[in-house]
């Protein structure tokens, strides 16, 4: 049987082989040449579409995939705020009771100085009456000395022998 070309020519001989050889290689040459295009001119439009729409999705994915990353760290610095929060909390609590232990201890002491200053005052009235009373006496006794001796006067006795 024959040997035939693409142009459906005979080729018996080896030189036409060899040409034929190189046709071949000269169009998948220029099929390589041609790039990208005559790759999308081979292929389907909904094949095309497909392959556009997938790489919309997937750079969308990716910016998701980021989005979600930076909102795992927000969550992460409101979780860090909350135990600070909730800490404060707490001081704010024991400060507040605090805060009520020094109001009573402050309403007692001043009580208690209320107290110690009215027990200052009724001593020192006491002292004062104590003083006046020792005064009176004092004076009774100067006037009782003054008239004692004025009534009492004997006669001096006048020594005898006997």
């Amino acid at each position: 049987m024959g040997t035939f070309d693409e142009e459906k020519k005979n080729v018996d001989e080896g030189d036409d082989l060899l040409k034929l050889l190189e046709n071949q290689e000269k169009k998948a040459a220029t099929k390589k040449t041609g790039g990208i295009m005559a790759i999308l001119k081979g292929l389907p439009i909904g094949t095309i579409i497909i392959a556009v729409v997938v790489i919309i999705l997937g750079v969308m994915v990716l910016s998701l995939a980021s989005n979600i990353a930076a909102l795992r760290g927000e969550i992460g610095e409101i979780k860090g705020i909350k135990t600070q929060l909730a800490e404060m909390e707490g001081r704010l609590e024991r400060s507040g009771r605090e805060k009520d232990g020094l109001r009573s201890e402050i309403s007692r002491l001043s009580g208690e100085i209320e107290s110690l200053k009215t027990q200052r005052r009724e001593a020192e009235a006491r002292a004062q009456q104590q003083k006046q009373q020792q005064e009176q006496a004092a004076k009774k006794k100067r006037a009782k000395e003054k008239t004692k001796p004025v009534a009492q006067e004997k006669p001096k006795a006048v020594p005898t022998r006997r």
